[in-house]
């Protein structure tokens, strides 16, 4: 296990509410290729803030990179709908390409 994670985990077990933390522990679990844990996490954080565009990709990628696929397509088409009615044009492609990819 990382640094990274280990810190954000104690951070995340002093403050369970805390989304921002449970974020950045899932991306660290994303950077270490621990796409499962990421996934766990990623799906609190789009579920308890739906409109969290880049917890969203991150959930796609990390459903793409753990053969999810198919069900990355729905986080995916969700960060495309967040970027557009947020203005980030990086975000909405980035989203589109991995889409294209899973279907």
């Amino acid at each position: 296990m990382s640094e990274r994670i280990s810190l954000f985990l104690d951070k995340l077990e002093g403050n369970p509410e805390s989304l921002l933390n449970r974020f950045s522990l899932a991306q660290a679990y994303f950077e270490d290729g621990d796409y499962d844990e990421a996934i766990v996490h990623l799906t609190i954080c789009t579920n308890k803030r739906s409109d969290w565009m880049v917890a969203s990709l991150l959930l796609g990628k990390a459903l793409i990179e753990s053969g999810q696929k198919k069900e990355a397509c729905i986080p995916l088409r969700q960060t495309i709908v967040l970027a557009r009615d947020q203005g980030h044009e990086d975000p909405e492609q980035e989203a589109a390409l991995l889409l294209a990819e899973c279907t």
